[in-house]
């Protein structure tokens, strides 16, 4: 059975809407995990106490546009025009998917759990990436180790 790495790079592209709120969902959750420990860092800098959890309702407004996105881009790229917008578009994605969590966390807080230590909160924003990587890793070796299902074939 062939993994989800050896498909040929373009492959996953949604066909539906219903695929691309999927991957919308995804590229959200995944963005988040980059920028909130990163959010959460800089306010234990500036001295601020609790876990922001403001950026979780960038989550809910960035994801209809990465729906768009995620949807639009295979189809724009089909077009004469897309290697002379590709860099801005790319860029202009990284920018929307890290820059509204990082500003809610700094302007609009919304902080919880004023009482936990220093470090505390960023601590627990970074548990869910490192949880999955964690994940990940442990199901790899779970496979290795079965009977027959070895991850070489």
């Amino acid at each position: 059975m062939p993994s989800v790495f050896e498909k040929p790079v373009g492959e996953e592209k949604p066909d539906s809407l219903k695929e691309a709120i999927g991957y919308g969902a995804l590229n959200v959750l995944l963005f988040l995990m980059i920028s909130y420990p990163g959010a959460s860092f800089i306010r234990e800098l500036l001295g601020w106490r609790g876990v922001a959890i403001s950026p979780l309702l960038a989550a809910v407004v960035v994801w209809p546009v990465s729906v768009l996105i995620v949807y639009t881009e295979p189809r724009a790229q089909k077009r004469p025009w897309w290697p002379r917008i590709e860099k801005v578009w790319r860029w202009a994605g990284a920018v929307l998917y890290t820059c509204p969590p990082l500003v809610l966390a700094l302007t609009f807080p919304l902080a919880v759990g004023r009482g936990l230590s220093t470090g505390i909160p960023t601590l627990i924003s970074l548990s869910p990436p490192v949880l999955l990587m964690a994940f990940f890793i442990l199901r790899r070796r779970w496979r290795d180790r079965r009977p027959g299902g070895s991850s070489a074939e």
